[in-house]
């Protein structure tokens, strides 16, 4: 990600993930940032750094380590979550 991210979407240099668990705290939302795995004794394991209360509670938060307010408005405009899923509560 830190190879063409910025040329991407912008913004300064983004410094290499270590984790998986670190790339998921980036992702732009904290709703979004959860990921769920089977792993190799076929327990389900869930990645939430940032908890998975937003997701849950339907709440739609832009993640500052990613998404600045500018980036959140823009996403906000052109995903329309609570357009597409009534009830998502928006929180900037």
């Amino acid at each position: 990600m830190h190879t063409w991210y910025p040329a991407k979407f912008g913004g300064g240099p983004v410094a290499p993930l270590r984790t998986v668990a670190d790339a998921i705290a980036t992702w732009p939302e904290y709703a979004t940032a959860v990921a769920v795995r089977l792993d190799a004794h076929d327990q389900i394991t869930v990645c939430a750094p940032h908890g998975p209360d937003d997701l849950l509670d339907g709440v739609w938060r832009r993640n500052p380590a990613r998404a600045s307010a500018e980036i959140a408005r823009r996403r906000l405009a052109r995903h329309r979550p609570t357009e597409r899923w009534p009830g998502v509560r928006v929180v900037m």
